[in-house]
């Protein structure tokens, strides 16, 4: 069976705008809410690179991911919706 390859976008950090304070902020602010408890498998190289830019920032490398999928989920949210991709 083989596995399609997943495209390669550059990465642009969400947070290269905001100060410290807004990050923290953002951060706080998705720790605050209720919680419930995924497990999700990721590539290693994606959680490697994701611990070394939680501790660039000085946040715990979950509180990272959990701002993360918030941006690009409100991003999706504002964007126009598409028909819907079938997969293969």
């Amino acid at each position: 069976m083989m596995k399609a390859k997943a495209s390669r976008r550059p990465f642009s950090d969400p947070f290269d705008d905001l100060t410290d304070e807004e990050f923290e902020s953002e951060v706080l602010e998705a720790l605050g809410k209720g919680t419930t408890k995924i497990s999700l498998r990721v590539p290693t190289d994606l959680l490697g690179r994701t611990r070394q830019a939680a501790e660039r920032r000085g946040v715990p490398y979950q509180s990272l991911i959990k701002v993360l999928i918030d941006q690009g989920v409100r991003r999706l949210e504002r964007a126009p919706a598409r028909g819907p991709r079938r997969h293969r």
